[in-house]
């Protein structure tokens, strides 16, 4: 029996097109995993009318972790930095580079600490971000953070 893990989605809106992207294809390669039942709660998901600060809060608290897209306007957004991050630092988050950021001159808001997920591979100068990757290489990046969410699982006891 494959075990339920809810995911809480954070990106900034100015990535909305390229998040929607990476997110379909992240549930590609999570689907048919073995051990693992995956569910991915966005912003998307919020209905005409509803409140939207009080159910992402709520979506918050009921995830079990965070995925994070971070780009420029990630770490530039005032609500991900203020609410969700705060409120993520009690759960486990895997923080993906989506856009290229500058680990020397940007603050990461606390995310230098944490591991962040880039693809890299033989014969790059350096990890690439989500966006900088060919439609081919997007494959192999989602691949591999795929396994690494499933091993990050597995050593979380989930």
């Amino acid at each position: 029996m494959r075990k339920r893990v809810t995911m809480f989605v954070s990106y900034a809106h100015a990535n909305q097109e390229l998040a929607s992207r990476f997110v379909a294809q992240f549930q590609e390669f999570t689907r048919p995993s073995k051990s693992y039942q995956y569910t991915i709660w966005r912003d998307t998901d919020l209905l005409v009318g509803e409140n939207w600060d009080q159910e992402i809060k709520k979506a918050l608290d009921k995830c079990d972790l965070g995925l994070l897209l971070i780009s420029a306007s990630f770490l530039g957004s005032n609500y991900i930095t203020s609410i969700e991050l705060n409120l993520l630092e009690i759960k486990p988050v895997i923080p993906v580079l989506l856009w290229p950021v500058d680990f020397e001159r940007h603050d990461l808001k606390g995310l230098q600490e944490k591991q962040i997920f880039r693809y890299n591979k033989p014969g790059f100068l350096r990890p690439k971000a989500y966006g900088q990757c060919t439609t081919k290489q997007r494959v192999e990046f989602m691949l591999s953070l795929f396994q690494q969410v499933e091993k990050r699982l597995d050593k979380l006891n989930f």
